[in-house]
């Protein structure tokens, strides 16, 4: 009986655990966008004034969800899916990949972010 103990007591602190991170992060996400709204709405209530501002957020809320919808809604290019199967195509046979080839000027997200981070750090030791 006292396994039994045992491992409902493991499972309770296994389960708790993680329901106290989902917690701790859905927490934060709820905060973050109250903080937003409240940023949000001071600017609308200094640029329309406080009487006016709700009705032009709802608007402009309004507006940017239809957006987010279509965006949700949206179907891939067909461009973009010839060329992945093209892609999948040229794999299975022994091909080379599609890849396009870089250019001048071709950047990644990745890199720009490095470059990035050791700017920031040149400037913390030039200071």
């Amino acid at each position: 009986m006292d396994v039994l103990g045992w491992i409902w007591f493991a499972l309770s602190a296994v389960l708790g655990l993680g329901w106290s991170i989902v917690w701790f992060l859905l927490g934060g996400w709820v905060v973050t966008l109250a903080q937003i709204a409240v940023i949000v709405m001071l600017v609308f209530g200094y640029k329309y004034g406080w009487s006016r501002a709700p009705v032009e957020f709802v608007q402009r809320a309004s507006a940017i969800g239809r957006f987010v919808w279509a965006w949700v809604r949206a179907r891939e290019r067909p461009a973009f899916q010839e060329a992945t199967q093209n892609a999948t195509r040229g794999r299975a046979t022994g091909r080379a990949s599609g890849r396009q080839s870089r250019e001048v000027g071709d950047v990644n997200l990745s890199t720009l972010l490095s470059l990035a981070a050791i700017g920031g750090l040149l400037l913390t030791f030039a200071l």
